[in-house]
């Protein structure tokens, strides 16, 4: 289903999100719960499990909703909200983005390298032609790739940020606190407040 999940769509039981880089899923379990996890180790979870949840569905309301089969459990409490659309992203957070910017998170997003693929039994006969291709001379000259520009990352406001702060706490300059003001849709950067989530291009 890939990483995204637009408005009117849905995760049932056993339904799973995976970030681009493969490395994070975010799956709806037999057990009701709603559950991210980083290469099958949990991090984050809604805590619906034993209540036959059904489906996890982004609502066109701009609500993101778990709900039985006659109720709804947990929600994003973010009814109003337009254009809405949940992402898994490469940093290990889940994002509920609006037309605004973003709406909700699971607050999980890391500086650090997601957890490496697990290595498979005929990983070794693979290393062994990737040595030999590797020595012919036609592939040593061909340039190597350019890495993949960074996902943007996102951060959770809290009680005497300033987007001063927060620039000098992610580039090392507070000057540049006006890159986040635009990748987070702020129209007055001194307008900020707790909860809000702010994007780190």
């Amino acid at each position: 289903m890939g990483d995204t999940l637009t408005e009117g769509q849905k995760l049932e039981v056993g339904d799973s999100l995976t970030s681009e880089n493969g490395a994070y899923t975010l799956t709806l379990q037999d057990d009701g719960n709603l559950v991210l996890a980083a290469r099958g180790e949990a991090v984050w979870a809604t805590g619906t499990n034993g209540q036959s949840v059904v489906r996890a569905e982004v609502q066109t309301d701009g609500n993101f909703v778990l709900y039985t089969a006659d109720k709804p459990v947990w929600h994003s409490d973010t009814k109003g909200k337009k254009n809405v659309k949940l992402v898994v992203q490469d940093d290990r957070n889940v994002v509920l983005y609006a037309a605004d910017g973003p709406a909700w998170s699971s607050r999980t997003e890391t500086d650090a390298p997601p957890p490496p693929a697990p290595v498979e039994e005929v990983a070794e006969d693979a290393v062994v032609d990737e040595v030999k291709v590797d020595a012919a001379p036609a592939a040593a000259e061909e340039p190597a790739a350019p890495p993949p520009p960074p996902a943007p990352r996102t951060y959770t406001v809290e009680s005497g940020d300033t987007l001063w702060a927060i620039a000098e706490r992610f580039y090392g300059d507070g000057n540049r606190y006006p890159d986040i003001a635009a990748a987070s849709g702020i129209a007055n950067p001194d307008l900020i407040h707790p909860g809000q989530v702010v994007t780190i291009p």
